[in-house]
């Protein structure tokens, strides 16, 4: 395996969290993971603002693997507590930047927002391609509270082609519980790396999960 001894691949392997990346170069390319942050409404404002899914350790995530094209993982009906391996009620689908923001109900321009921009080599974003094309088609595992979820499915298609470090089908799901854990691990590694890291503030009539 090609790498780049840095302090990147240093922390990388010595944190055995992400694989390497490969060295810019003229044919690289950008992709962002977006996360729309977890929230609930502040008590006086109860009866204004809806509640979501998860509260304040909820949330969204998904991938922009081409402009505005964000491709996230959603349960096609109510969502099993425990994943079913033959029964995929699950789905890989791509939003515009707009209507993501907007998936839980608020409004794009008033969510609290991460996006983690990540240059990719060409031979990993045709990697890229190929992953969301089949997934999309077809999702390969169950949506579950106890199972596969946005956080943990975005970390499986970075893991697939190379951003992150490979776990198993269940030890993905543990580790990636919520959003935020991947997040967080996003995060670290572009302290390290360099990478992009934008934040916008959300509404002040919600509480935000934290940075």
């Amino acid at each position: 395996m090609k790498t780049i001894i840095s302090r990147c691949v240093i922390a990388s392997i010595l944190y055995l969290l992400f694989i390497p990346p490969l060295k810019a170069n003229s044919d690289s390319v950008d992709i962002r993971v977006h996360f729309l942050h977890g929230s609930k409404p502040k008590k006086k404002y109860r009866f204004e603002e809806d509640r979501w899914f998860g509260g304040v350790l909820g949330g969204h995530a998904g991938i922009e693997y081409e402009p505005n094209k964000i491709v996230n993982f959603q349960p096609k009906s109510r969502f099993h507590i425990f994943h079913k391996k033959g029964i995929i009620n699950s789905k890989f689908s791509i939003h515009d930047t707009l209507s993501f923001y907007e998936i839980l109900g608020g409004k794009h321009n008033q969510v609290k927002k991460t996006i983690i921009t990540i240059r990719i080599s060409a031979k990993q974003k045709l990697k890229l391609d190929s992953v969301v094309k089949a997934y999309t088609e077809r999702s390969p595992y169950d949506y579950a509270f106890f199972g596969m979820r946005c956080g943990a499915a975005a970390y499986d298609i970075l893991a697939q082609i190379g951003v992150v470090y490979k776990y198993s089908y269940g030890k993905t799901w543990r580790k990636i519980f919520y959003p935020r854990k991947l997040r967080r691990k996003l995060e670290w590694f572009s302290k390290i790396c360099g990478h992009k890291v934008r934040k916008v503030e959300g509404s002040t009539k919600r509480i935000w999960e934290e940075d």
